[in-house]
């Protein structure tokens, strides 16, 4: 059977699909189709390394995938299902609520300046089960060994960016490591007396807090916010999610971008509505106040940002969108 093309220089929609279907339809009755055999393979059953990298100038970053972890609906402080809707639909996202909770990822990152690795937050290693807990064997699939780490740098003293500094035994899994961290988020942590008065829900936060950086107390220094902690690389004051929430502007030659640590943690929503606040925010004010704050700034000034639970790899733009905003994703960086 024979199918034409038609010799219009524009191919419509009916022309299209007039043709694909005839083209089917010869498919169908090929005896070369009929009398071949297709071999089989097993479902491998399991996603690739989570491993992504770009280049900033001459810096190279190398995002890494520590595991997903679920976000209950009950978890999000001014959630509207209608609006959650349309916020997907208009990303024409899949429904991210197909169960009863949302995955999102938590990464980490690894700065290679050339002269120094700086591994940003390191995930959770055993804090929250299976799903979670891989950044380290991500962190080898990419080339590095957790003793090349010269910088831990911490945004936050949660246990999805610490918990992985140390293994089961409580021993520093980056032996040659330096913590770094803001000051305030050291204190807030490490101090009895905020401890104490915490709610009952939170005090295991400050337990996992202070057993991951227990092994750091002669390693750590506390930065405060516009210093640089290696040149071209300066902490930025994100607080609200926790009081010295950080993040870090880097720039090279020409290039610059944020990594802003926890500004967002919800991918499908946070961007159509920025006032949409987590129970993990120590203070949703400002929370709330900051990422709008960064949203515009970042808008504005056209910066590239990463995200410790923006989609894996957490990189790509924000744009404003009406009295909203919209996130766009990178494309893969082809070429470092």
């Amino acid at each position: 059977m024979s199918v034409s093309i038609p010799a219009s220089s524009t191919i419509s929609r009916r022309s299209f699909f007039s043709t694909t279907a005839a083209l089917a339809g010869s498919v169908a009755v090929s005896p070369l189709l009929t009398n071949s055999a297709f071999a089989t393979a097993p479902l491998s059953g399991s996603q690739v390394p989570g491993i992504y990298r770009l280049k900033v100038g001459s810096i190279e970053i190398t995002a890494l995938l520590d595991g997903h972890l679920g976000v209950k609906q009950d978890l999000i402080a001014g959630f509207n299902q209608q609006k959650a809707e349309a916020a997907t639909k208009a990303a024409f996202r899949k429904n991210p609520y197909p169960g009863s909770e949302m995955a999102i990822p938590v990464n980490g990152y690894v700065i290679n300046t050339g002269d120094k690795l700086i591994a940003v937050d390191v995930g959770t290693a055993n804090l929250f089960g299976p799903s979670l807990g891989h950044l380290k064997s991500n962190l080898e699939h990419a080339g590095y060994k957790a003793e090349d780490i010269d910088i831990v740098y911490a945004t936050h003293l949660h246990p999805d960016h610490v918990g992985g500094l140390i293994d089961a035994n409580g021993n520093s899994v980056f032996p040659n490591a330096e913590l770094i961290t803001h000051e305030v988020e050291w204190n807030f942590w490490l101090d009895d007396g905020i401890l104490s008065n915490a709610p009952d829900g939170m005090k295991p936060f400050f337990q996992m807090a202070r057993n991951a950086v227990k092994p750091f107390e002669k390693s750590r220094t506390l930065v405060q916010n516009e210093q640089e902690i290696v040149p071209g690389i300066r902490v930025v004051g994100l607080p609200g999610h926790t009081p010295g929430h950080t993040g870090l502007h880097i720039t090279s030659g020409k290039d610059e971008l944020l990594i802003w640590g926890d500004v967002v943690h919800l991918t499908a929503f946070q961007f159509a509505n920025p006032d949409w606040t987590i129970v993990f925010d120590v203070d949703q004010d400002l929370a709330r106040k900051t990422r709008i704050n960064i949203f515009d700034r970042i808008a504005t000034d056209r910066t590239p940002v990463l995200g410790m639970h923006l989609d894996f790899p957490g990189a790509g733009h924000v744009a404003r969108d009406g009295n909203a905003y919209k996130y766009h994703a990178s494309s893969w960086q082809y070429q470092l």
